[in-house]
């Protein structure tokens, strides 16, 4: 092939040193180019720009022409461009970095740099260039700066992350922490580092708990849960912390926490919660949230055998108050006729508001279907007073409908039952009530009859008490025995408290007969005593019975009569759902007995409706989780969730948990799991007389079924 013109050309630039420039063209990782402007069809490469670009250049170079084809489209204007100015400027070079398309697809970062030859007349004839591969350069800078990127964006999320993050060394000194660090617990990044996280400790967890958190740590190289930390003002917070442990340039270990305040989370989770099922007028509860609270009163009522009332309450005419003041004064006096309702109501009960100007109220434990008359008559007395607004007084009658629970009532034919009875109040005339319940009088005949029955029944010394044993199954020991009333009736046989005691609730009955039972208790617990066994007793004492006036006086009495047992020895079971009909008078009441040496525990707890605040101002020693719950919890997820809950919020509390309905083998090992090693069932003992207790604490202590059970536990 004859030698290029152009390559004759380069020999004479060089001064006929052909073999000089053969060898600077093999040798260098540059690409050179050689480009006669007079004749642009005239192109020359050298074969390192054609290998460069994945070519054989023996069937390239007579295609010299085809090098544009391999400019990347977007970058061929810029290369036009940079060559105008350096045609017309020989003092602007000509140094651009240019994509190239390599011959497998791949791209190439080449930089193109080329200087014209301009003849006498300073015209541009010739230019001369070479090409250099920076592709690896330009992805090593890439790399860098993607990881630059990174680095910095690692940086700027931990310091804008909500979630408070703490790194600290092997020996435990804090390296960094993080912006959300400082709003969280005060501490400034200054203050914290070099410091020991123990800094944060509030004192709410012993050794054992941070013993248990780094075994873990150490084990499986993270932790998380709930921590109660302090703030640098005082305040305590919950807190959830995970904690990694992550390997150190040095070799050893650096452990990165990251937590988040639970208390905001907490608040947020009331506010969703609050509008799910309340209504943003009044914050009275919606539908959804009468429906449910009325499927578990039902549920209730019925395990207990009493009974509810369902009211539905309809301003008469609003809709003309609407109309003549305006919507806005028309949803003020709604707000303002909500609250008097709930003033007029106990806290137990519940008022909603489904919409417009209709409320529905759920009246819990009536004993005597006579009591919604009282009820009714505190309802109406709520609108006597007018209502003051910016357009003058108002007043308003209010026409209801109630409706009592039966046993084959759900809740939605209960609310029919009520809004049909509202309608037929309503033809009645203004503020008119009118009761579904076509029974009421049968069911107060029967109600007589049957509290007769119960009155003679404990005046010829029909009842008795029989005992449920408690017991640790870690440790074994019997905790003592929870005292059962049972009615040995001449006719019926043995009958269980369902069957009589939701008959007397409300009355004076229901007093003698809880007097009775604490006089049998101590007089059992004396009994053991004498026969050497120290046995602890619970008592089911009614709410009303506990807050009647002089209930302490009459106990410390009691008490006085048994000067042989220790404080301690008696704890009283109030229901949950009993107590929250007055949570402060409970609080006293039982304060009062505390001074006696009386234990207090809280009895079917989460089947009510308690608020935590109430809960620490009581002065509890026991949570006992209602059967129910503990019952299902193998087969029902939400039950299991419910259990494990109460029995971490009684460890929050500082209280015992006592499980009770437990029947199997499995349902012990779970609790023991959960944390909750008292319980009480059939599956441990059923009741029994008490000429029967001993020997079974003495049976239960020698079969060591006990630590079988801690065994496969």
């Amino acid at each position: 092939m004859a030698e290029h013109y152009l390559k004759r050309e380069l020999y004479e630039l060089i001064r006929g040193d052909a073999q000089s420039f053969d060898f600077l063209q093999q040798a260098t990782l540059d690409g050179i180019w050689f480009w006669d402007l007079e004749h642009p069809e005239h192109e020359w490469m050298s074969d390192r720009f054609w290998t460069m670009m994945g070519y054989d250049p023996a069937g390239k170079q007579p295609l010299a022409s085809e090098w544009q084809s391999l400019v990347h489209p977007d970058d061929m204007k810029s290369v036009q461009q940079a060559l105008e100015r350096h045609f017309a400027d020989p003092a602007c070079p000509f140094d651009q970095v240019v994509r190239y398309t390599h011959r497998n697809g791949s791209t190439l970062w080449i930089r193109c740099r080329g200087m014209v030859v301009r003849d006498d007349q300073g015209r541009p004839v010739r230019m001369l260039g070479a090409h250099t591969d920076i592709t690896l350069i330009k992805q090593i800078q890439t790399a860098l700066e993607t990881r630059t990127r990174d680095l910095a964006r690692i940086a700027r999320a931990m310091d804008n992350a909500q979630e408070g993050i703490i790194i600290t060394d092997a020996q435990a000194r804090i390296l960094s922490v993080n912006r959300a660090f400082t709003q969280i617990t005060g501490y400034t990044a200054q203050e914290a580092v070099g410091n020991n996280p123990r800094m944060l400790k509030s004192g709410r967890h012993d050794a054992d708990f941070y013993r248990a958190m780094w075994w873990d740590i150490i084990q499986t190289g993270t932790w998380q849960g709930e921590i109660r930390n302090r703030r640098k003002n005082g305040e305590e917070y919950p807190q959830w912390t995970a904690i990694s442990r992550v390997p150190g340039e040095d070799g050893e270990h650096d452990y990165v926490a990251v937590f988040s305040d639970l208390t905001d989370k907490k608040q947020a989770d009331e506010r969703i919660a609050f509008l799910a099922h309340y209504d943003p007028l009044t914050g009275l509860p919606n539908r959804h949230l009468l429906m449910d609270r009325l499927h578990q009163a039902l549920a209730y009522h019925q395990r207990q055998g009493l009974h509810l009332a369902l009211i539905t309450l309809d301003i008469d005419d609003f809709v003309a108050i609407n109309e003549r003041l305006g919507h806005q004064a028309g949803d003020q006096i709604l707000g303002r006729i909500a609250r008097r309702l709930q003033d007029a109501l106990r806290e137990a009960d519940t008022v909603s508001r489904l919409g417009g100007d209709e409320f529905v109220i759920i009246i819990h434990s009536l004993t005597d279907p006579e009591q919604i008359h009282a009820i009714i008559r505190k309802l109406h007395s709520g609108f006597v007073q007018p209502m003051d607004s910016e357009h003058g007084d108002i007043s308003l009658t209010a026409s209801m409908g109630i409706a009592l629970s039966l046993p084959d009532v759900d809740a939605d034919t209960l609310l029919r039952h009520s809004h049909h009875a509202m309608f037929l109040a309503k033809q009645k005339g203004r503020g008119a009530f009118h009761i579904f319940d076509t029974s009421h009088a049968r069911m107060m005949d029967e109600l007589r009859e049957q509290r007769q029955r119960i009155h003679q029944g404990v005046k010829q010394g029909e009842f008795v008490l029989f005992y449920q044993p408690k017991v640790d199954l870690r440790s074994g020991c019997v905790r003592g025995v929870e005292a059962l009333i049972r009615w040995r009736h001449p006719e019926r046989g043995i009958l269980s408290p369902a069957e009589f005691l939701p008959r007397i609730i409300g009355t004076d009955l229901e007093f003698q007969v809880g007097d009775w039972v604490l006089t049998e208790a101590l007089r059992q617990m004396s009994s053991w005593k004498m026969n050497g066994r120290n046995i602890a007793v619970s008592v089911n004492v009614a709410a009303p019975h506990l807050l009647q006036h002089g209930f302490a006086s009459k106990l410390a009495d009691m008490l006085l009569n048994h000067p042989q047992l220790a404080p301690g020895d008696l704890e009283i079971e109030i229901l949950e759902s009993a107590a929250v009909e007055d949570w402060q008078m409970a609080a006293l009441a039982m304060q009062d007995c505390r001074t006696l040496g009386v234990r207090f525990a809280l009895d079917d707890f989460g089947t009510g409706y308690s608020s935590l605040v109430h809960l620490r101002r009581l002065a509890l020693d026991t949570l006992k989780i209602d059967k129910g719950f503990v019952g299902d919890m193998l087969e029902d997820p939400e039950d299991f969730s419910i259990v494990e809950s109460v029995v971490s919020l009684a460890i929050s509390f500082q209280l015992e948990a006592v499980a009770e309905g437990v029947e199997t083998e499995r349902h012990a090992r779970v609790l023991m799991k959960m944390g909750c090693p008292t319980v009480q069932g059939f599956g441990i003992a059923r009741p029994m007389e008490a000429d029967r207790i001993i020997p079974w604490i003495e049976d239960w202590e020698q079969s060591g079924l006990w630590k079988a059970l801690k065994r496969k536990s």
